[in-house]
């Protein structure tokens, strides 16, 4: 920035926690810096745990933040959709994408026209591992778009299909995780958004990760309370409560 002499063109950089005065209709008011949505969402989990973990942040896009991997973007990286945030602390956070939440959508829907059953019927469904047995007995990719391709006509109901989108994409979402894991010994995945309250999703990723612990984290408002965590200390004379983060773990031994 520099070289280019672009310098003097951005505003002035500043701490993540930094508040400013301003006035709003007569009255004053502390505003802070502003924050990426998902920097605001890992805040808490920064706050609460010291021991590296990763944060999958689960929604249209599914993002693995990694706030302990300051290794180098390699090329293959970059052509992966992985890349670097900055935490509030102006640190490297190490990220890869998935458009997960999209393509399960899209692809629920597909599901549900075919068996003419409505999309609700998946919610909560629980694994069943006689499915996931027989799906592995196939070929399997970790291309999520892989699936739109399968003819639904070879699955004998939506239990059995829906098994099979959700088994392509955690097998797609351990790739893309792992992309961020590398260099890095991780002893907690922590799961939230969507996919956090997702039983099929959540006992695939545990068998995935059989050496790292995997946790469902219900935080509502995760985005807003990272941003109002950061401010804390400006606004709120009260300790923080502990008990802000909802965790659920899923191991091996959830596992038939």
């Amino acid at each position: 920035m520099e070289d280019e002499g672009l310098v003097n063109v951005f505003p002035k950089i500043f701490p993540g926690d930094t508040a400013f005065e301003s006035t709003f209709l007569g009255k004053s008011y502390l505003v802070g810096v502003g924050l990426h949505d998902s920097s605001a969402a890992l805040i808490p989990y920064l706050l609460f745990f010291q021991e590296p973990f990763v944060l999958i942040s689960t929604g249209t896009w599914c993002i693995s933040l990694n706030p302990f991997n300051e290794t180098r973007l390699t090329m293959s990286e970059l052509q992966q959709d992985c890349l670097f945030y900055l935490s509030y602390l102006g640190k490297p956070v190490k990220a890869s994408r998935l458009f997960a939440g999209y393509e399960h959508e899209i692809q629920s829907k597909r599901i549900a026209d075919f068996y003419q059953v409505t999309t609700a019927k998946f919610r909560l469904m629980e694994i069943d591992w006689g499915i996931i047995a027989c799906l592995e007995a196939e070929d399997h990719t970790t291309e999520l778009k892989s699936f739109e391709k399968i003819d639904l006509k070879r699955y004998d109901n939506y239990e059995i299909a829906y098994h099979s989108l959700l088994f392509h994409l955690v097998k797609a979402q351990v790739a893309a995780t792992k992309l961020v894991l590398q260099g890095t010994a991780v002893s907690r995945i922590f799961v939230d958004g969507g996919f956090s309250k997702n039983p099929i999703y959540m006992s695939l990723m545990a068998r995935e990760f059989l050496d790292i612990e995997v946790f469902a984290a219900t935080m509502p408002q995760a985005t807003a309370l990272g941003a109002a965590l950061l401010m804390h200390q400006h606004w709120n004379t009260s300790t923080i409560p502990a008990n802000l983060l909802e965790l659920k773990l899923f191991t091996s031994h959830n596992i038939s």
